[in-house]
């Protein structure tokens, strides 16, 4: 067998990496045959994903993924990528990502091991904790005070596992955040539990009618959902958002939703990122503490 000289190997090398990337995975592979890529969002997490005047998806995970969509048409070398929206909702989000309808979902889903079972995620994007919405007349700041306390709770959420530490409360289950803050409003619930970014809009759309207390009970990574039998799918995207958190372009839309004022909302949240978010913008990579319960 003759020998392969370092020049040879290095030149097949460069040309190898010249190469258009190929799918081996089934949903890269019907996005480079279809040039379409379908993205799940939510219709009322706002900032991350909500809708405009026009009903439109918007929010941050919708910019990120958007721009994410572009390195990926880039980076699989295509002519033109279109991208469809497709609503999804908490309880049937895994459903759609499992079967195919969606291949990426831009919303505020929290990568923990158990949801690793079903599905695959990008990097995390925003760190949220789960905390309490009450009436603004409510006394009671902490879960452990809720005792007999009527909760309410999106069903196959985080907050629904963190309420549930209250032995003696009586969960009422809602469809959706805009659900939970209203039947914490309107007197059919005592507290509402869910991620804490989502109370705070939730508090400022209301304006100061309802309030977000008590400390974060949990360290939820909030990151972009991919099909799990797609590891190369998951490599494009995850590379892709490393590029975009190295080069301060995640840091500049995080900007547009965090700390200036909202489309369609009228008020800004004002909140720079937290020492986790920083510290991920500024060194990106894959590993996640799994969800933690405070």
């Amino acid at each position: 067998m003759p020998t392969l000289s370092p020049r040879w190997l290095a030149g097949a090398l460069a040309t190898l990496l010249a190469l258009p990337a190929l799918a081996t995975d089934a949903t890269l592979s019907k996005i480079q045959s279809s040039g379409t890529l379908t993205i799940g969002y939510r219709k009322d997490a706002a900032p991350l994903s909500y809708l405009d005047g026009n009903g439109h998806p918007i929010g941050y995970a919708i910019e990120l993924c958007q721009l994410l969509a572009t390195r990926i048409q880039s980076q699989l070398k295509l002519p033109a990528l279109q991208v469809q929206y497709v609503p999804v909702t908490i309880a049937e989000r895994f459903e759609r990502i499992a079967d195919g309808k969606i291949q990426l979902e831009c919303a505020d889903s929290t990568n923990t091991k158990t949801r690793r079972d079903m599905v695959g995620f990008g990097l995390t994007y925003y760190y949220a904790g789960a905390r309490m919405l009450v009436r603004k007349d409510e006394a009671r700041e902490q879960l452990s005070q809720m005792a007999n306390a009527r909760i309410a709770v999106i069903k196959g959420s985080t907050g629904e596992v963190i309420a549930d530490r209250q032995p003696s409360a009586r969960l009422v289950h809602v469809g959706s955040t805009d659900d939970g803050a209203k039947a914490v409003a309107e007197g059919r619930a005592d507290a509402f539990v869910s991620d804490d970014i989502a109370l705070i809009d939730q508090s400022r759309a209301l304006k100061g009618a309802l309030k977000v207390v008590g400390p974060r009970m949990s360290v939820e990574p909030l990151a972009p959902m991919v099909p799990r039998n797609a590891p190369d799918f998951q490599l494009l995207v995850s590379q892709a958002m490393k590029d975009m958190y190295r080069d301060g372009t995640a840091r500049q839309v995080y900007r547009k939703w965090f700390e200036q004022p909202l489309p369609q909302r009228g008020y800004a949240l004002d909140m720079p990122p937290d020492l986790l978010l920083n510290d991920t913008f500024r060194r990106p990579g894959a590993f996640v503490t799994d969800w933690t319960i405070l």
